[in-house]
Formats: C-alpha cells, sequence, structure tokens
C-alpha cells in the first residue's frame, strides 16, 4: 500500500543533462512506469597464468548508457500540453474560446527538447519516500489508445541521461478539477465518413539515436533523431460492409490512403460550454490490413491497421488539444 503515496512530474530543462525541478514542474497522475538504468560493465577476457574465471580488478562500471523505460498514464483534460511538445517537436496555441485556448502540436525537430523526470517510490514496508530524478529526458517512442470500457491511454517511453536517487523530492501540485477523456466521447473519420469503432491506437517512434556515446565522456549527448520517425495507426470496428475493407486491398495508391481523424472529448466542461478535445489527424493513412475472419458464431469485426505518411504538404500527424491551461 506505500505506492499510494507516489508521484510523477516532468520539467523541461535549459541544459540537457541538467536536472532542474525549480519553477513549475508538471504533475501527473498515472498507473505505471518502468524506467530503470541502463547499466553496462567493461570487461576484458585478457588472460594470464592460473586463471580459472575472470579477475575482478578487470572490470568498470559503465553508468554512460543513463535510464530507459515507458510511463503508462490517463490523459487528462489538463496540463497534457507539456508532454505533447516532447513527443511531437512544434507546438503553439490558437483561438480562445470559453476561457479555453487550442494547442496545436505537430512533429517537428526535436533537437533542444529535454526534460527532468521525477519518481517517487516509496519504500516498503515504511512508506519513507525515495525519488528518483532522471535528466536528460527525451521521448524514444509513445502510443496514445482507447478500449470500449476504459480512459484514453499514453504510454510514453523516455531515454534519460543519467539517474540520481540524492534529488530531493518535489512538492507536488496538481491542476485543479481536471478529468480523463472517456470512451464514450471518442469519435473517428476516415476520409470524412464516420466510423463506428471499439477501439484505436497511434503510435510514434521518434527514431532517435540514444547510445550518443563517445570516448573521454562520463555522460552520452543529446540524442538526436537519425532515420524516418514512423507513425503506425490501428482501429476496429464492426464488419457492416466493404468500404474500409477495400482500402487495404485497393489495387491503387489513391485508393488505399485516407485521411483519419481520432476525436476524443472530455466529459465536462472547463469554461463555457466547450468540452475540452483531444483530436490527432492523419491526413495521409496507408491502410496496409483489414482483417476478418469467422471464429466462431460472434458477430464479425474488421481490425484496420497501417501507417501515416506524409503527403508532401500536411504535417504527416497534428495533434490539436483543447484546454483552459493558460501555457503549454
Amino acid at each position: 500500500m506505500t505506492t499510494l503515496n507516489t508521484q510523477l512530474c516532468i520539467n523541461t530543462e535549459v541544459t540537457y543533462g541538467t536536472s532542474l525541478l525549480t519553477g513549475s514542474p508538471r504533475f501527473f497522475e498515472y498507473e505505471s512506469e518502468n524506467v530503470q538504468p541502463v547499466l553496462g560493465r567493461v570487461e576484458s577476457p585478457a588472460m594470464r597464468s592460473g586463471m580459472l574465471v575472470a579477475r575482478a580488478d578487470r572490470t568498470e562500471p559503465d553508468l554512460t548508457g543513463g535510464a530507459a523505460g515507458p510511463i503508462v498514464m490517463p490523459v487528462p483534460t489538463k496540463g497534457f500540453g507539456l508532454a505533447l511538445t516532447h513527443m511531437l517537436g512544434t507546438s503553439s496555441i490558437g483561438t480562445v474560446v470559453d476561457g479555453n485556448q487550442e494547442q496545436t502540436h505537430t512533429m517537428g525537430t526535436l533537437l533542444g527538447d529535454f526534460f527532468t523526470c521525477q519518481i517517487n517510490r516509496p519504500f516498503n514496508p515504511a512508506g519513507t519516500n525515495q525519488a528518483f530524478t532522471f535528466a536528460g529526458c527525451k521521448v524514444t517512442d509513445w502510443t496514445i489508445s482507447c478500449d470500449v470500457g476504459g480512459y484514453v491511454m499514453t504510454d510514453i517511453s523516455i531515454d534519460a541521461a543519467s539517474q540520481s536517487t540524492a534529488t530531493a523530492l518535489a512538492s507536488a501540485s496538481y491542476a485543479a478539477d481536471f478529468r480523463f477523456f472517456p470512451f464514450t466521447g471518442v469519435t473517428a473519420t476516415v476520409d470524412g465518413g464516420s466510423l463506428e469503432i471499439r477501439s484505436f491506437s497511434v503510435s510514434v517512434s521518434n527514431a532517435l539515436k540514444t547510445d550518443n556515446r563517445y570516448l573521454g565522456t562520463a555522460t552520452k549527448k543529446e540524442p538526436v533523431q537519425d532515420g524516418m520517425r514512423a507513425i503506425e495507426f490501428s482501429m476496429s470496428c464492426d464488419f457492416s460492409n466493404l468500404t474500409q475493407y477495400n482500402r487495404a486491398v485497393s489495387a491503387t495508391r489513391a485508393g488505399m490512403i485516407a485521411p483519419v481523424v481520432i476525436t476524443c472529448l472530455g466529459p465536462v466542461a472547463h469554461g463555457g460550454s466547450t468540452l475540452p478535445r483531444l483530436q490527432l489527424s492523419i491526413p495521409a493513412a496507408r491502410f496496409d490490413a483489414a482483417d476478418v475472419a469467422v471464429s466462431g458464431p460472434e458477430a464479425l469485426t474488421l481490425d484496420l491497421s497501417g501507417v501515416g505518411l506524409w503527403d508532401g504538404t500536411n504535417n504527416p500527424l497534428t495533434v490539436l488539444y483543447r484546454t483552459s491551461d493558460s501555457a503549454i
């Protein structure tokens, strides 16, 4: 029961790898995490007379790998903009309606986007706080998803330059009256037409080089993108007609590519009558699979999946976040 006193926060750093928790760290409610140190050992198989096993004085610790792992949490109707900035790279704030500002987050450079993440892991059974502080964090992969009966969830994988257990635990402060996005507020369109779905998932790999290590340095440098980012999506719906199935089996490029938009509305307005919104748009979604099969007497479902591409004009992935936050 000691983990009930846990907490998690992130705070944008000024210098990569230099822990920063002063100012206004953003605290999130979360369900699980597994951020662990990436430990290495420097050793040699060199031999000498009389050896039966490797010598203890021929090995050294290698801590340059930092730390890495996932954090799973429901998407909140307030405060999530900072996470989206580090997930995608480019962010802006647009029109204010009913006290709500619509943030636009698009794929852009992640160079210079890094943060400190602190997680409280209380001792068992004493319950004494023990903060684990990860500096130089970058988002390597992320997923936003939802299933019938649940909330919209995000699974964020981070890579960190270092870990410390000596940093003091930050004082937790949460946004007032925020909620999560329930499945009942989720809708989808494909090529402008409404599609009733049972689940969805949008995942992105940021293609970061996380082993950016050099001779003569005790820590690695900021991870940089060294490959194409990958956008993957999936949706499950009833097998009610051949419209979506035909996209995957289309004999033309135009036939297998269509815009996909997932819209998630919050349960209560934070100002006026305007509901919080999280909207994911993939202008050029290529449908690669449309799986349907009989395995018993159950009603048939259609499982759609594919990748997001760049159409040469629009951003490959845009996330709109409407919230009452005054800043990202």
